[in-house]
């Protein structure tokens, strides 16, 4: 049985691994080198690093919670259940592609291009090559050339821009989430501590290139700390929004390309593990892979598109009133899991009874009922 996986990132490395030795798997990596281009913040959760640290020895720092930053510069520091870690995604994907090397046969420089009646074409070092598959994993990102050559419809792209930087920490080990209509379009920035650098990032539906740049110089606290003329390291990327579906016959998608995507946060890694896992119990039925996924964390994704449509129908005095209510009941924060926002409907209730802007309890109400 020969599996054929198109990309060596995280889901394709994962997805070989827990495959295993008795099936003629190859990897077909379009870079010379795993890793790279870098399009990931690499805060993950707890649960998250204490499965991947058997394969990768990756973390850089660890988080105990987020400030909540407003508009206007007020925020609110709350700590959810589940603790924080900020990982070197290089490395991580570097020991992934050399740990799945041990499973499968990996083709880096290598491009999947089309396939047809089981028999798929790879630029190999600039050569086309036709390589035969039983089945194939889909594990190419969010522009998947596995996807598109399928017919599987695809998820929404949000447009994210990152900067290393110099920058004077509200705390080291606190991440920073600023909200507001001059900083994201449908989302949020974010500033990620290191040592004395931090990872300072938008996403947003659109120009993320603008709305950091009113990061670095309007916002009325990001902009005072951060160094931006001491830019270390830029990189760019896409989010997938919206999990679609993700198998068809004998060929599967799995990470970016199916939009196994936290759609709150924009992170991947743990729904790649989940996915990943029950991709390896199911092989080779796939539409059994599919169900269990969907069984597992289709409530997850569906919660999470909840929260992604409260980002566009929050104003900026939203924002300002909501941190300011926030800061006399930071317990709340205490039952929340950064992977699982179904935890958020424990509090959300509570939410609502507090708030007393009917405007946005209307808000609110329309995103629990939905």
């Amino acid at each position: 049985m020969k599996v054929l996986i198109v990309g060596g990132g995280p889901a394709g490395s994962l997805s070989a691994i827990t495959l295993g030795k008795d099936r003629d798997i190859v990897i077909v990596e379009e870079h010379q080198s795993a890793g790279f281009p870098t399009q990931c913040a690499g805060l993950i959760s707890g649960d998250c690093y204490k499965i991947l640290r058997r394969f990768s020895d990756c973390k850089i720092n660890d988080i105990r919670g987020a400030f909540f930053v407003a508009p206007n510069g007020d925020y609110v520091e709350l700590e959810g259940r589940s603790k924080g870690v900020v990982i070197e995604r290089k490395i991580l994907d570097r020991d992934l592609l050399a740990k799945a090397s041990e499973f499968a046969d990996v083709w880096m420089k290598s491009k999947f291009v089309d396939a047809k009646d089981n028999v798929a074409k790879i630029v190999k070092h600039g050569e086309t090559v036709e390589v035969s598959y039983d089945f194939m994993i889909g594990a190419d990102g969010a522009y998947s050339t596995v996807a598109r050559c399928f017919g599987f419809e695809r998820p929404h792209i949000l447009s994210a821009v990152q900067i290393e930087s110099k920058f004077e920490a509200l705390s080291d080990d606190m991440v920073e989430l600023f909200f507001g209509n001059m900083y994201s379009n449908g989302f949020f920035a974010y500033a990620i501590p290191l040592d004395e650098t931090a990872r300072i990032g938008v996403v947003s539906k659109d120009n993320p290139r603008f709305y950091l740049e009113n990061l670095i110089r309007k916002h009325p606290s990001a902009s005072k700390r951060i160094k931006s003329s001491k830019i270390i390291e830029l990189n760019a990327g896409a989010i997938p929004i919206g999990l679609i579906d993700f198998v068809k016959d004998n060929v599967a998608l799995i990470g970016d390309s199916a939009g196994m995507v936290k759609p709150y946060t924009g992170g991947g890694l743990f729904y790649i593990l989940k996915a990943s896992e029950i991709l390896g119990k199911n092989f080779p039925k796939l539409r059994e892979f599919k169900e269990e996924y969907l069984k597992v964390m289709g409530k997850e994704f569906s919660i999470g598109m909840r929260i992604f449509k409260l980002y566009s129908l929050l104003e900026d005095e939203d924002y300002n009133y909501l941190v300011k209510v926030a800061k006399e009941y930071t317990d709340l924060a205490r039952g929340l899991h950064m992977d699982k926002p179904s935890t958020l409907l424990r509090v959300l209730p509570t939410m609502i009874k507090i708030v007393r802007r009917p405007r946005l309890m209307v808000k609110l109400l329309e995103v629990l009922a939905s």
